[in-house]
């Protein structure tokens, strides 16, 4: 008797992480930025009880950035920026949480573009007078204490942060598709597990911004580094800022 080989078939109801997932992630937490800004006037004692926005710590380091500086050969593209540092951890209210993913979202108003690099958590940052990791970092003194080194170390002005659980890329994922009702539904759960500097206001401006930009337009890559020594006999990434600055389009070579 002939057996036939059975078919395989991948369960689409089940979601499997895929980096290049994230710039659809971030737009759907843009959206569900919205979701919160158009219902905050009225329930704002509740919509602020289990999000984290406008957070003090947060926006004080985001202030507290120095500016960047144009390499040799180079200079800043004319066009208007707006940097989004994207850390992803495993629980936001722990009272360590553990950090997992770390990006840098850029959006370019004038060209309506965007663009997404990964950064390795092992990139070598400034902590004072000594050198650390991110991941050390974060792990240490949490994420106020990383934006002004990873802004250090990749030459770059943060204009905002966003703190985000593991899982709420999960819940996103389940989003993904539906109708603007559903993303309503769902919105205070899903932002209950982020963090943000950002105001109402700031977001409905980052959410227009990403709209005019369209997702379809989001590009995805890993941030150019090399490989140096930690000296505890391991390797530690170090960010190349001038190639991560022509990736993102923000420095152009000098005419």
């Amino acid at each position: 008797m002939l057996f036939k080989e059975r078919e395989k078939f991948e369960r689409t109801d089940v979601w499997h992480y895929d980096p290049k997932f994230n710039p659809v992630a971030v737009a759907v937490l843009v959206v569900i930025f919205v979701a919160l800004a158009l219902v905050v006037s009225s329930l704002w004692g509740k919509a602020n009880q289990p999000t984290r926005i406008s957070d003090e710590a947060l926006g004080s380091a985001v202030k507290s950035q120095e500016g960047a500086t144009s390499p040799d050969g180079y200079s800043f593209s004319s066009h208007s920026f707006t940097n989004v540092l994207v850390l992803t951890v495993d629980d936001v209210s722990a009272e360590k949480p553990q950090l997992k993913r770390a990006e840098i979202l850029t959006l370019d108003a004038t060209a309506r573009t965007a663009a997404i690099a990964s950064i390795p958590l092992d990139t070598k940052v400034a902590n004072g007078e000594t050198e650390t990791t991110l991941a050390e970092l974060y792990q240490e003194q949490g994420p106020s204490a990383c934006i002004v080194p990873i802004a250090g170390a990749s030459n770059l002005r943060m204009t905002h942060v966003v703190v985000a659980t593991e899982d709420v890329w999960d819940k996103v994922a389940a989003l993904k598709g539906h109708g603007v009702s559903a993303i309503l539904g769902s919105s205070s759960d899903i932002l209950s597990s982020i963090n943000t500097d950002m105001s109402v206001s700031d977001m409905m401006s980052l959410a227009e911004l990403v709209q005019s930009i369209g997702v379809a337009n989001f590009q995805h890559f890993d941030a150019a580094v090399t490989s140096e020594d930690n000296g505890a006999g391991g390797t530690r990434s170090v960010l190349d800022p001038v190639q991560l600055g022509v990736q993102l389009g923000i420095l152009v070579a000098a005419q």
